[in-house]
């Protein structure tokens, strides 16, 4: 640290001691809190400001905010503070189309903007969601940069009223659908990517008729029977699914005519003990049956009923799921 201190200009001494921070951090956990309170972030933080040309420094830094930054809330707002997304968002646009930087960089973003709504604010702020839509454009078949993508845009789009058009303004959900596609197989872009295509599709009517148009029902239902053993991915495809549903009359007889109340239904009767799946599941299926009695006829030969009735007992807490199953059961 001292040496970072007093020797600021010379570039070779910043990335060695960059490189021994991020090492050492993720090794010596009883080091970090020392790291975000004793001047060690701010050294790495005022190395990336100034040497901006060497990669280096820059990716050293972003691996050492994201570790940080997994040790929980208050270390994520400490980073904020410190102007730690500043620096990770600067140092993507320093080095575009750099995939480990990439890649490292929104890794780092998507845990500070985690459950931290300041951190969130500054990213949006920082035109973070250009950057990281960007950087999914230009690397379509990096697949970290692709998962770390959707994780920055799901956790910034949850609970806001103006990120989900800004996401949209710039080509996100074509570039979420983009990487379901390209990758069906990762279950972190599944998780994240259909959580990203909920929130959207619930900002608006507009959003529901590009993701019917786009294919999102078919990559929901393929996730649900590719990702059967996670429950989150099964969650947000439900998820998804209803927010294409959501108030629409053509598009409930639209999911039921491309097949998605039995996927729906399986993925409730086998995820009995997670809330979450039920809860979704109890909003798609009410969805897709309001104002319809051919579809409320399907959902009730599934046995619909009894699953409901099965899960609000199970979980008698989940007031979402009470909520739901309550408005499943009227219908």
């Amino acid at each position: 640290l001292s040496m970072m201190r007093f020797l600021t200009e010379v570039a070779e001494t910043q990335e060695q001691g960059c490189e021994l921070l991020a090492e050492l951090a993720p090794e010596i956990e009883e080091l970090r809190p020392r790291f975000l309170h004793e001047g060690y972030l701010e050294a790495v933080l005022a190395a990336m400001r100034r040497h901006t040309s060497s990669k280096k420094v820059q990716l050293m830094g972003c691996s050492l905010i994201e570790t940080l930054a997994n040790d929980g809330v208050e270390s994520r707002k400490r980073i904020g503070e410190l102007d730690g997304v500043e620096a990770v968002i600067e140092a993507m646009r320093l080095w575009p189309r750099n995939l480990d930087l990439e890649g490292q960089a929104q890794g780092a973003l998507y845990l500070l903007a985690n459950m931290c709504a300041e951190n969130a604010a500054k990213i949006v702020e920082c035109e973070g969601i250009k950057a990281v839509c960007m950087a999914m454009y230009k690397s379509p078949n990096a697949l970290k940069v692709q998962e770390t993508g959707c994780a920055v845009l799901r956790f910034l789009v949850a609970d806001s009223e103006e990120v989900p058009e800004f996401v949209t303004d710039l080509g996100g959900m074509q570039m979420v659908v983009a990487a379901l596609e390209t990758f069906p197989e990762s279950a972190d872009i599944a998780e994240h990517g259909l959580a990203v295509l909920a929130n959207l599709g619930w900002h608006s009517r507009e959003n529901q008729d590009t993701m019917a148009e786009v294919g999102v029902i078919e990559l929901a239902i393929k996730a649900m029977s590719t990702h059967a053993e996670r429950p989150k991915v099964v969650a947000f495809a439900c998820a998804a699914l209803e927010s294409i549903a959501n108030d629409h009359k053509a598009h409930r007889d639209l999911l039921a005519q491309r097949g998605a109340i039995e996927p729906i239904i399986e993925a409730m009767r086998a995820n009995l003990e997670r809330a979450n799946v039920q809860a979704y599941g109890c909003a798609a299926l009410q969805s897709i049956a309001l104002g319809s009695f051919k579809n409320k006829r399907t959902i009730a030969k599934a046995g619909a009923e009894d699953l409901v009735l099965d899960a609000m007992e199970a979980h008698p807490r989940s007031w979402k799921l009470l909520d739901f199953g309550k408005m499943l059961l009227d219908t």
